[in-house]
């Protein structure tokens, strides 16, 4: 299969999150093209915390591009050369306080690859000890919670969807 050439490469905006990226291209029809797409800083990873009595914890976060609160697994990013196993006991303890005895890696995928170039790590995170550790950026908005699968189930449902808790949620069964 043919991949299109890159005529030229323009950084549209930066942050440390991310890069937002225009690349000129010929399309199989001959005709120029321009596609936009997102390059992120680091590969994510979401934390999918299980309490030993099977509850787990979720986040309240408020995302501003809905402007509305989410409910969520913790989840941030890997820094370069991190394992993401290592990356979610750092995170779940900043977002939520809980430190992980014990985790494993259940997948790893492409959340939106047309639009974002990204892998997400899903870890599952267990032997959960409260630590009364978290620190936040300054938009990180975060209720902690803890629900029953059921309860997280009805949250996922909940306009806006929470891909990340559906996803999360899924690995586990139902």
């Amino acid at each position: 299969m043919l991949i299109p050439p890159i005529h030229a490469r323009h950084e549209t905006a930066r942050n440390k999150f991310f890069t937002t990226i225009a690349e000129d291209l010929t399309a199989p029809d001959g005709n120029p093209y321009t596609y936009h797409f997102i390059d992120t800083t680091w590969d994510a990873v979401l934390v999918v915390p299980v309490l030993a009595d099977g509850r787990l914890v979720l986040e309240k976060i408020y995302r501003h591009p809905y402007r509305a609160w989410v409910h969520e697994f913790p989840a941030g990013g890997i820094d370069h050369g991190e394992d993401p196993c290592a990356a979610a006991v750092r995170e779940l303890e900043e977002e939520t306080g809980y430190r992980a005895a014990h985790t494993r890696l259940l997948t790893a995928f492409e959340p939106v690859p047309g639009l974002c170039r990204m892998r997400l790590h899903v870890v599952l995170a267990e032997g959960l000890v409260q630590t009364g550790t978290r620190t936040h950026e300054a938009m990180e908005l975060i209720e902690v919670i803890e629900v029953s699968r059921d309860e997280a189930w009805a949250l996922a449902k909940q306009p806006p969807v929470s891909g990340f808790l559906l996803n999360g949620l899924g690995l586990l069964g139902q």
